[in-house]
């Protein structure tokens, strides 16, 4: 398996969780301690793919 299919998937999975949390809870931002962490581990695991593809092309 590619790297780059696996951060894809990873990418593809953050997204598809915030935009269902999106729906279910339209808050802009979230309002608990988890969400918040959730929310910080998805924007680092974005820029940290971002980064990664960047570097592989």
């Amino acid at each position: 398996m590619k790297l780059t299919s696996f951060l894809g998937g990873a990418v593809f999975g953050a997204v598809a969780g915030m935009a269902a949390d999106m729906l279910l809870r339209p808050k802009a931002k979230p309002s608990t301690e988890a969400g918040k962490v959730m929310q910080s581990v998805s924007d680092v695991m974005d820029d940290v793919a971002g980064s990664v593809k960047h570097h592989m092309k």
